[in-house]
This record gives structure tokens, C-alpha cells and sequence, in this order.
């Protein structure tokens, strides 16, 4: 998966945190972005990083997101093919798949990781900003990110986990 495809899938989650970050520079007069253009490319480091993160961690936030039906999964395919290489020796169709969901569990990392962030971030500047009426609003903007970012992203990925032997299922059901 290569970088443009990286950012076209990093989707609303980095969307959300760049526009967060533009936010937080052009309220706060941070003393070392001095322009709006500044402002709008520093903006960008927030949600680069959290798509970095993705990238370096993929395999480890897809086991704790999606750990147990991913191997459930693949002890499934596992036990389908009896081969430990079951990847290279599936028909391309099935090695569609699987790329499918990785570039799929890409995109749902960044929302997951990006909802969490920007829900402490809203409490947090809620606080600074207006006191405890602030944390209220905070509060209820926070349940709003982690509904539509993070809760939604993390059942869909386990769903995609759990569909992962579905298509060796049907490719190996008639052998």
C-alpha cells in the first residue's frame, strides 16, 4: 500500500484531526506559526502522525482491535486448506480478499485511533477554554466522536474479521 493510498484511506478520522489541529493554531496564538499558511501545514503533523502510527503498528492494533475473530479466522482457513502457507497458495480472488482488508484496516485504525484522540482533546479544550460548561459540551462532542469514529470503525473491523474465511469457505467447500 503505497503512501497516496495511505492518505486517501486515512479518511475522516485524519481529516478530523488536521482540522482539529488547524482549529487549536488558529485560536491559540502559538508563537512559532505565524501565518495561516504556516498554520494550515503545521496543522498537517497531528494526522500525519497518527497515520504513521497505523502504519508502524498495523499488526499490533489489528490484534487488539480485532484479535479474536481475526484468529478465529484464520485458524478457520487454517484448518480449510491444512497449509501453513494458505496466502500463497490461494487463488487470487482470495488474496484480494485478504489485501482488502488490510487496506480496510488501515482506514478503520485511523478512525479508531483518531476518535480517541480527538474525544480527550474536545474534553480537554472544552475545560481551557470555558471551564465546566465547557466539559459538558466537551462531554457530549466527545460521545459523538467515539460513536462515529471509533465504536462504528471497531465493529466493522471485527465484522471484516470474522468475514475473512468466508471466501475460502467457498472456494474450498466442493474439494
Amino acid at each position: 500500500m503505497g503512501v497516496k493510498s495511505q492518505v486517501k484511506n486515512g479518511g475522516w478520522g485524519a481529516l478530523g484531526v488536521y482540522l482539529y489541529s488547524l482549529f487549536a493554531f488558529l485560536y491559540w496564538d502559538v508563537p512559532l506559526v505565524s501565518t495561516d499558511r504556516l498554520a494550515l501545514a503545521v496543522a498537517t503533523i497531528p494526522a500525519l502522525a497518527v497515520m504513521f502510527t497505523v502504519v508502524v503498528a498495523n499488526d499490533w492494533l489489528n490484534d487488539f482491535w480485532a484479535g479474536g475473530n481475526l484468529k478465529q479466522s484464520t485458524e478457520t482457513i487454517a484448518r480449510i486448506t491444512g497449509e501453513s502457507d494458505f496466502y500463497d497458495s490461494a487463488p487470487q480472488e482470495v488474496k484480494d480478499a485478504v489485501d482488502e482488508f488490510d487496506e480496510l484496516a488501515y482506514g478503520h485504525h485511523v478512525a479508531i485511533l483518531s476518535g480517541i484522540l480527538l474525544a480527550g482533546a474536545v474534553l480537554v479544550t472544552g475545560y481551557v477554554i470555558t471551564g465546566v460548561i465547557g466539559v459538558v459540551f466537551g462531554v457530549a462532542t466527545a460521545a459523538v466522536l467515539l460513536r462515529t469514529l471509533s465504536v462504528r470503525s471497531y465493529r466493522e473491523l471485527n465484522r471484516l474479521a470474522n468475514q475473512m474465511s468466508v471466501p475460502y469457505e467457498e472456494n474450498y467447500e466442493n474439494q
